[in-house]
């Protein structure tokens, strides 16, 4: 995808409007944390979420909540927890979700990925993102170059 870099975007205060036919991924902390009003006016159809149910729970969002919320405001929702601090539990689980993300973007949606805060989980799996499109083969840039976006 030649237009990754300019797809990713960090704040859902951002234009989600399509890049050249292309979804847009934007990080976020657990909605509802702060304010859910940007989440229900914004063209988000993907939720892809890094938190685990305890953690969902600690929130004041356990699962059935959470979910039935998204389906609410039509979000398509994708699980695949990983422990506050840690990294995921199998890359093979990490790279069929990047397969996923890529097929989404390609068809012009766009995905809202959050973690608790916005910042660690999210921001892993953005970089992640970028390496599996080949926006860049190194980690060190991937991670400046979502730094650099929030």
């Amino acid at each position: 995808m030649d237009n990754t870099i300019e797809n990713l975007m960090i704040s859902t205060n951002s234009d989600t409007e399509q890049l050249n036919g292309i979804g847009r991924l934007g990080l976020s902390s657990c909605p509802g944390k702060k304010s859910s009003s940007s989440y229900r006016t914004n063209k988000w159809k993907i939720s892809y979420y890094c938190l685990n149910d305890a953690e969902l729970q600690y929130l004041g969002a356990p699962w059935k909540v959470y979910s039935e919320k998204a389906k609410y405001y039509g979000l398509e929702v994708f699980r695949l927890p990983i422990i506050e601090g840690s990294c995921p539990e199998s890359i093979t689980d990490v790279d069929n979700l990047m397969e996923k993300m890529m097929a989404i973007a390609k068809e012009g949606r766009n995905i809202l990925c959050h973690c608790r805060g916005g910042v660690g989980r999210a921001g892993l799996i953005a970089c992640c993102y970028l390496l599996k499109c080949g926006y860049t083969k190194k980690y060190s840039e991937a991670i400046k170059i979502v730094r650099a976006q929030r």
